[in-house]
């Protein structure tokens, strides 16, 4: 390639040719290289050893499979020999944020997980694999290590997606990890990883609490109050050296001069104070906190759990109040049941000016209409295959489902301990934004649950009001923002008319497809309109509905009318041509 090489150097003014010496060059360079893949390459075989070789690094993660084609001892490979093992597969990708910020330890486990899944026809079920990583750790984690001696929720889940593999662990220092350092590096794969390679340690930390949800004894009482912390508190020589520590306020100078005991609490010392024989914790005017002593500390974390709260705590996605109430329905549930639940729902908090639902239908028959009447509420229905209009309740069924898993008794029934502490803890969990908890916002207090808290924290605060005025501004404001980040496309759709003619698009494929006729106007960007063949009215939002082009009608027989085909639409205007330029790297290039 040496005659290439006085074309890369960059004199002022100096032109780029092509002649014959470099075309009979790069001739031969591209020969010698498909020699090579001829032979580095090869085609899987299954009966033939195999082994797969991981890295990852800051920018990316990749992997090689290589399988043996030499009468060496697999115990030294990929080492035996020249030319004895020959490439079968390869991949690599860039890292999600998250993933950028893995730990070592976790960022290689990350790698062998998706190189198994990725290359799962070829490995699953393979008797003589072997995985090689230059991080030492990996051999022993992926190794004979169980499950439940992995603390971390990370590793955790990793090592269980690799459980359906019979694979033998090998340490292949870095100097030797040559080709999959290289792909990690510089990754091919830009586009985002599969949903599978981006789940959250949400779902991990929910599984994991369920255990201690299940394994929580509530034989006795479900709630911790100050006297049953102070009861513990007294018998506990720890807390009462924190206490006599807080009263005093003699610190040691030096963190690693004060006791062994004492020394968790020693960066916080200044926001330490002791309320009635306990020790409390507040820090920028928020609420008072309780230090627990070390005997109540597992029952009370068995109660943050209780809830499947999460690492950030998904149950801070609640809209305004964020008031949760559950009723346990079977599949298919008629109109009457429903509003068995909703008339007692109506008895404790009011019934609300309006009701929003996904258009069931034993939620939009005549029974369930004439009793909404009866009661003054009107009824919103959200746009059909478009979920985001229903949005909030959306929310709620997820956040339910998280919360009940694993808490619910025999046939599903929601009529036990468990799910009500669950359900407190929800209510109590402050929101995103407020530092406010539904239960707060709604009631303007606490409520007393598995977590002991200060006495005056159960106290009714008379600015609950201003404060769920302030979340609702809140709200205001972030959905201005994000319509400040999506600007374009819902400013540029006019508000459609009735009897306009429009395109429906099918969500599966995302095609304009369908024909209709606009019947209604409904507020929220909803129009019901008319589908041409069936004649059934459907619910749409405007981002499903695009104007048809306008086009004169045949005058109609005034005996035989006949109703618009879709075939009379004019087809949907095409999509501008994109335009193609020469990059101006190549200006410079003349042909000899």
């Amino acid at each position: 390639m040496s005659p290439f090489r006085a074309l890369l150097k960059k004199p002022a003014g100096k032109s780029v040719y092509w002649d014959e010496c470099l075309l009979k060059t790069f001739t031969q360079v591209k020969e010698v290289i498909c020699q090579l893949a001829k032979q580095g390459l090869a085609y899987y075989d299954k009966t033939r050893p195999t082994i797969a070789i991981t890295d990852w690094c800051k920018d990316g993660i990749g992997f090689v499979v290589m399988q043996q084609y030499c009468s060496c001892s697999p115990a030294n490979a990929p080492l035996c020999c020249k030319g004895g093992w020959r490439l079968a597969l390869c991949g690599s990708r860039h890292l999600t944020q998250a993933e950028a910020g893995y730990a070592p330890v976790e960022g290689e486990a990350l790698a062998v997980a998706w190189c198994l899944r990725k290359a799962r026809l070829f490995l699953l079920g393979c008797p003589n694999l072997v995985i090689a990583t230059d991080h030492r750790p990996l051999v022993k984690l992926f190794g004979d290590k169980a499950l439940k001696d992995i603390a971390n929720p990370r590793l955790f889940r990793l090592k269980e997606r690799t459980l359906q593999y019979k694979i033998t662990m090998r340490f292949l220092p870095g100097k030797h990890n040559a080709a999959a350092g290289f792909l990690s590096r510089y990754p091919a794969a830009k586009a985002a990883p599969d949903e599978v390679d981006e789940d959250q340690d949400v779902a991990i930390t929910a599984a994991m609490s369920a255990a201690a949800v299940a394994a929580l004894d509530l034989s006795g009482c479900t709630t911790i109050d100050e006297e049953m912390v102070l009861q513990v508190a007294l018998e506990d020589p720890t807390y009462q050296s924190l206490v006599s520590r807080v009263c005093s306020g003699d610190w040691r100078p030096h963190k690693s001069q004060e006791l062994a005991c004492l020394r968790p609490f020693y960066s916080v010392r200044d926001r330490l104070a002791v309320s009635r024989g306990l020790v409390t914790y507040t820090y920028d005017q928020g609420c008072v906190r309780l230090i627990i002593p070390e005997a109540l500390r597992e029952r009370v974390a068995s109660s943050l759990h209780a809830s499947h709260q999460g690492l950030d705590s998904m149950l801070r996605r609640a809209r305004l109040t964020g008031w949760l109430e559950v009723a346990h329905l079977p599949s298919g549930a008629p109109s009457g049941k429903i509003m068995k639940h909703l008339r007692h729902f109506f008895t404790r908090w009011g019934p609300p000016e309006q009701l929003s639902t996904d258009g069931g239908t034993n939620l939009v028959s005549g029974e369930m209409t004439a009793f909404l009447k009866r009661w003054g509420v009107a009824t919103r229905l959200s746009s059909t295959q478009y979920p985001q209009s229903n949005g909030r309740a959306e929310a709620a069924v997820k956040t339910a489902k998280r919360m009940l898993r694993d808490n619910t008794g025999t046939s599903g029934s929601l009529d036990n301990d468990k799910v009500s502490l669950a359900l407190l803890q929800y209510l109590n969990t402050p929101l995103r934004g407020g530092n406010m908890s539904p239960a707060q916002l709604t009631t303007g207090r606490q409520l007393r649950d598995g977590v002991p808290t200060a006495k005056q924290n159960y106290k009714v605060n008379l600015e609950w009001q201003q404060t769920l005025e302030e979340r609702e501004t809140q709200m205001a404001q972030r959905h201005e923002e994000i319509r400040q980040q999506s600007p374009g496309q819902r400013s540029r759709r006019r508000r459609l008319q009735p009897g306009a003619r429009v395109w429906v698009q099918d969500q599966t494929s995302k095609a304009w497809s369908k024909s209709s006729t606009v019947v209604e106007v409904h507020p929220y960007r909803q129009y019901a309109v008319r589908m041409d063949g069936s004649g059934r009215i459907s619910i749409r939002t405007r981002g499903h509905l695009k104007e048809a082009a306008p086009q004169p009608e045949p005058p109609l027989s005034p005996r035989e009318p006949q109703p618009l085909k879709p075939e009379a639409l004019p087809p949907p205007p095409p999509r501008q041509p994109r335009r193609r330029r020469q990059p101006r790297r190549l200006e410079d290039y003349v042909t000899q």
